[in-house]
């Protein structure tokens, strides 16, 4: 079992690929990547696989997230991803468990595999519309959500929820091992985004 001190300790994806910054800003736009995020995949047989009241409700529609910290992303009927970034995975393991039934429900802790870069500011839409075939403009107007897409040919999920206050952000959750290449595509969109922004405003 690895120890949460010794996951906050270890190199991030963008460190580890020998990328030296982790953080961008822009007057419209911020990104950075999150930093010991644990991740756990949920696959389920079940539409409910827990059984009365539980410290997290799994939202059933395709798209549609749940909770803060933890956080249930539904991926696909009966796949979901749990996100926290205060719980270590092996928590969050020996936390939902033992309320499920191992012939009809697995989890695996996804956290070394996955990396996830947190996106703010009037430009991220923008630069998210750019990158993939999705109208992120307009899914602003349907609160918190997920969705899993392509940019620049790399499977990524796209988180849209309330970090502090009012702000919303973008949590991107890609492969560990694409973690210097989409850092790179999305650096060399940004300056255009910036510019749709500054032109267009909130309206795409």
């Amino acid at each position: 079992m690895v120890k949460s001190s010794s996951r906050k300790n270890s190199p991030t994806a963008l460190e580890q690929a020998g990328v030296e910054s982790s953080a961008f800003r822009t007057p419209t736009l911020s990104m950075e990547e999150v930093r010991s995020a644990s991740m756990v995949r949920l696959h389920s047989l079940q539409e409910r696989p827990f059984p009365g009241a539980v410290p997290i409700n799994l939202p059933t529609e395709t798209g549609a997230c749940s909770g803060d910290d933890p956080a249930a992303l539904c991926l696909r009927p009966g796949e979901w991803l749990l996100i926290s970034e205060t719980i270590p995975a092996p928590a969050l393991l020996q936390q939902f468990g033992k309320l499920i039934d191992p012939e009809q429900t697995s989890t695996l802790d996804s956290s070394d595999g996955l990396a996830v870069f947190r996106l703010s500011g009037p430009a991220a839409p923008w630069l998210l519309s750019k990158l993939s075939c999705l109208d992120f403009l307009a899914g602003q107007d349907h609160g918190r959500h997920c969705a899993r897409t392509k940019m620049g040919h790399v499977a990524v999920i796209v988180r849209y929820h309330q970090l502090h206050g009012d702000q919303f952000v973008f949590d991107l959750i890609f492969d560990r091992s694409i973690a210097k290449y989409l850092w790179l595509l999305l650096l060399a969109s940004a300056d255009h985004a910036d510019e749709l922004t500054l032109s267009h405003g909130d309206v795409a």
